[in-house]
C-alpha cells in the first residue's frame, strides 16, 4: 500500500468522521453544548440545516460533472457513495425541524449510511 493510498485513506476517513460526529452533535439532544429549551432547538437546526446544506453540495460534487474531473479511487468507492446515501436520506423534508421524530428517523439513516462506508474503509485501514 502506497503512501498516497494511505493519504488518500486518511482524508476519506477525517471527513467521514466529521459527518458523523456532526449528525451526532445535533441527535445528542443539547447538541454538546449544555443548552436547554428553545434556544438549543434553534441551534440544533441551525446545525442541521448546515449539515444538510453541505450533504447537498457534496452529493453533487460527486456527481457525473461534479466540480473535479479526477476522484481519487477512495473516493468513488467510499466518500461518494456514503454522502450520496446520507444526502439522500437528508432530503426527504424541505425543512427539517428538532426535535421532530421524522428528522430525528432521517439523520439515523443518514449516520447509518456514512457509519457502514466509515467501518469498511476502517477496516481496510485500520492503524490510520
Amino acid at each position: 500500500m502506497s503512501s498516497n493510498e494511505r493519504s488518500e485513506a486518511r482524508s476519506v476517513i477525517l471527513r467521514l468522521r466529521r459527518y458523523r460526529d456532526r449528525i451526532e452533535e445535533i441527535t445528542s439532544g443539547d447538541g454538546g453544548r449544555g443548552e436547554a429549551g428553545a434556544p438549543a432547538v434553534v441551534a440544533a437546526e441551525r446545525r442541521l440545516k448546515s449539515l444538510k446544506n453541505d450533504l447537498d453540495q457534496d452529493a453533487h460534487e460527486c456527481g457525473i460533472a461534479g466540480r473535479r474531473a479526477v476522484h481519487t479511487d477512495c473516493e468513488q468507492r467510499f466518500l461518494w457513495p456514503a454522502l450520496r446515501e446520507a444526502a439522500r436520506a437528508m432530503t426527504e423534508q424541505s425543512r427539517p425541524r428538532l426535535p421532530d421524530a421524522h428528522t430525528k428517523e432521517d439523520l439515523r439513516v443518514a449516520r447509518a449510511h456514512i457509519l457502514v462506508h466509515l467501518e469498511r474503509l476502517e477496516g481496510l485501514y485500520p492503524t490510520l
